[in-house]
């Protein structure tokens, strides 16, 4: 007799899980309450990073959810559903360019959809359908035949969202067509078997050898504005993204307070020091330097430091020096090397030669801190076996569809720089490769930190 499926122990963990997250809103003094999907006001949790607990439970009920309709449903059904998935992201694309979520902000009754046809210049027969198939999948609602109005998902669509930018990034060039040529790209004798920077399917579908970023803002910007405006519109996607995945987690996941007064933290490829600023304001007892490249940096010392966090300029609390992280040494001797997001745009030979320029001038008691997605198989194994839980079973340990935006992560990464999100073992591997060992992995929810001693080069 074959084994059959647990449908109670997945209902089971979806109650649990929906149990758990309702708790949370309603131990909320401000707001009590869980939110209906009608509701256009922020809720104060909104913008909260989840704890621990409430973050496994919201991919506990993700996965669940999934992994009951995949068990309970027809498997051509189900399939069927996944090959049509791509008109989703085509109709995202035509509400986040023609700004409907901007049309519809101060609407709470809503708009017919002939309004909404004059203000964004589309046939409104053919903007209804699309409106009416993202109502069926809760983003937007159908208040009365044809009238159409915001909701709470909805309003991240707004221009002035910058997670709106992150949907525009993936929707839309470069990475939209880039991924179009993924298969084109791994059979290819030549190129599918190559994990060099210039080969990857952005590379392939530009016919390009820049990366993705010199193509954003390197020497053929001037010739290239659409470029230059995808390169800014990449910026803010990254605050929407990097919020959506509650990455600030490691400014309170990881024991930052316990270091040393004066103690240095290098956030490495950081950006224009969003990360930095949070942990420059939050712990007084840190210096913070800041190194990425030339125009990010310019960016950052004559911008966004002197309007976001002045005083630590003034109190000489930040430092700012440009560098190119596979050419040249970081900042010598400090305390914490931070390298976020950093290490997964290159391939495993590309990430050990930055890992080793940052080892070259570290001290002996310096650390590294790694922190992106880590990937776990979908294998059961023993406990002992992994460095982060796994998920209850008759869900699948990695949490199925509860993470699967780790893997779609890894996948973007593929497709526009040839590299790649990385289990444990992964990082274990190119990190004994670079001189360093391993000391602790932080569960921060969703991300990871890999936290990284000086050893000694591996012969």
């Amino acid at each position: 007799m074959s084994e059959q499926a647990n449908i109670s122990g997945l209902v089971s963990l979806i109650a649990g899980a929906a149990g758990k997250i309702e708790s949370y809103y309603t131990a909320n003094p401000a707001k009590p309450y869980v939110p209906p999907l009608s509701d256009t006001e922020p809720h104060p949790l909104d913008s909260k990073i989840y704890p621990l607990d409430v973050r496994k439970a919201v991919q506990t009920l993700e996965g669940a959810c999934a992994q009951l309709c995949a068990t309970l449903v027809r498997p051509n059904h189900t399939v069927l559903n996944r090959h049509l998935n791509i008109y989703q992201t085509a109709y995202l694309s035509v509400a986040l360019r023609a700004q409907v979520a901007d049309i519809l902000l101060d609407e709470p009754a809503g708009l017919h959809v002939s309004e909404i046809s004059k203000r964004c210049k589309i046939e409104e027969k053919k903007l209804a359908r699309i409106l009416r198939t993202l109502c069926s999948q809760h983003i937007f609602r159908e208040v009365s035949r044809d009238t159409f109005a915001n909701n709470r998902l909805s309003m991240l669509f707004l221009s002035s969202d910058p997670l709106s930018s992150m949907g525009l990034h993936i929707s839309d060039e470069p990475t939209n067509k880039s991924a179009v040529h993924l298969a084109d790209t791994l059979l290819d004798p030549e190129w599918g078997f190559s994990d060099a920077p210039g080969r990857s399917s952005f590379n392939y579908a530009f016919g390009t050898p820049d990366s993705m970023f010199r193509y954003f803002e390197g020497r053929k910007q001037k010739d290239n504005p659409k470029a230059a405006e995808q390169g800014a519109q990449f910026g803010r996607a990254m605050i929407g993204g990097n919020a959506a995945c509650d990455a600030s987690a490691i400014i309170t996941g990881y024991p930052w307070g316990e270091l040393s007064q004066g103690a240095t933290v290098n956030d490495v490829g950081g950006g224009v020091g969003h990360i930095s600023m949070e942990l420059c304001k939050r712990y007084k007892n840190l210096n913070l330097k800041l190194q990425d490249l030339p125009e990010r940096i310019e960016q950052a010392e004559k911008d966004f430091w002197p309007k976001g966090c002045p005083e630590a300029i003034a109190d000489g609390r930040i430092g700012f020096k440009p560098i190119d992280l596979l050419a040249e040494k970081p900042i010598a001797h400090c305390d914490i090397y931070l390298l976020k997001n950093v290490i997964h745009l290159m391939s495993d030979e590309v990430a050990i030669k930055a890992l080793s320029n940052v080892r070259s001038v570290m001290s002996p008691t310096s650390r590294v801190l790694v922190q992106e997605f880590i990937l776990q198989s979908a294998v059961r194994v023993s406990d002992d076996e992994i460095a982060l839980g796994q998920a209850d079973p008759p869900l699948l340990p990695n949490y199925g569809v509860g993470r699967i935006r780790q893997y779609y992560f890894d996948a973007i990464m593929m497709v526009l720089q040839n590299g790649q999100e990385r289990s444990s073992d992964d990082f274990i591997r190119i990190g004994k490769r670079a001189g360093l060992e391993l000391v602790k992995i932080w569960d921060l929810g969703e991300t990871s930190a890999v936290e990284f001693a000086p050893a000694g080069l591996e012969k």
